[in-house]
């Protein structure tokens, strides 16, 4: 799955690099920023490595990922976070877009290697070379190098946990920005949660036949 996401999505940035939707003749502007738009999210990998590093930053040194106080980023950050939310409940006919909206984020070490990649071959003529997806099924659990970088991440935000609990006992943390970030870390890792079950999938396993029979009435 991950070759052929990786595979996707450098296909797609390929496509914007060379082909930009915005300049192309004979679209209406809806249909430019419909493709626009879905070729810019890979670049949403670098976005999400900001948003998981950002509360590491302030538990551990202290530092805001923005400069203003608490009631004016959140009287602006709520109100986007609502309407995006019930966007996704409109575009998704109340379907549940949950698992879509973590593996968006989890899998962001995917989207920065597609647009670097990209990057690299339509304006440095670097080969991609052609990514060849396995098709004779999974015969093991997934190896823990596939996700190591969420895998560092994730340990960086339970170490950042960890030293801005003690800064706020020894009272050099700020309590209000402590909390907030602290939410934000458990909101980040029930992302990354979605990966444990991923690596632990073994690929579909046929019911016991047998058990099938003793179960029918």
């Amino acid at each position: 799955m991950m070759k052929q996401r990786l595979r996707w999505a450098q296909g797609t940035v390929q496509v914007m690099l060379r082909e930009n939707p915005l300049t192309q003749r004979g679209l209406r502007l809806p249909q430019r920023l419909m493709y626009f738009a879905t070729m810019w999210s890979y670049f949403s990998g670098f976005a999400a490595l900001a948003f998981f590093i950002a509360p590491m930053i302030f538990l551990i040194a202290g530092v805001l990922p923005v400069s203003s106080d608490a009631l004016e980023f959140f009287l602006r950050f709520l109100p986007y976070l609502v309407i995006s939310q019930l966007l996704f409940l409109v575009a998704s006919r109340g379907l549940s877009t949950w698992r879509g909206q973590q593996y968006s984020l989890a899998l962001f070490p995917i989207w920065i290697r597609s647009v670097t990649s990209a990057i690299g071959n339509v304006w440095f003529g670097r080969p991609l070379g052609f990514v060849v997806t396995d098709k004779s099924g999974p015969a093991g659990r997934v190896s823990l190098r596939l996700v190591w970088p969420q895998l560092l991440v994730a340990v960086g935000l339970v170490v950042a946990t960890v030293i801005g609990i003690v800064r706020l006992a020894l009272g050099i943390g700020e309590p209000i920005g402590t909390a907030v970030n602290l939410g934000w870390v458990v909101f980040d890792l029930i992302i990354l949660s979605v990966l444990v079950h991923a690596v632990r999938y073994r690929g579909y396993q046929p019911a016991d036949e047998n058990h099938e029979e003793g179960a029918r009435p």
